[in-house]
């Protein structure tokens, strides 16, 4: 009399959606990707003026400045205390 019973558990009885699930794990799958990436391109983005050379090109510029302004201090004699060329 037991075998006339049909025992499944409630898993096997339910067909999963397939777009559906095809769908959620493209958008988990670009998540993760977009979570693990998103602090690297804030950070690219917040300091784009140190990788385009801005910052190298001002620091020259403010080095230049300093051995003028040294050169006229001193009456004319140059003292370079700041390598520019390094």
């Amino acid at each position: 009399m037991v075998s006339e019973f049909n025992i499944k558990s409630f898993g096997f009885n339910v067909i999963p959606d397939r777009k559906g699930a095809a769908a959620n794990t493209a958008k988990t799958i670009e998540n993760a990707i977009g979570t693990i990436w998103e602090p690297v391109l804030d950070y690219l983005k917040t300091n784009e003026n140190v990788f385009s050379g801005d910052v190298g090109a001002e620091i020259q510029r403010l080095n230049m400045q300093t051995m003028q302004l040294g050169t006229i201090v001193n009456g004319g004699q140059e003292i370079r205390n700041i390598d520019i060329q390094s």
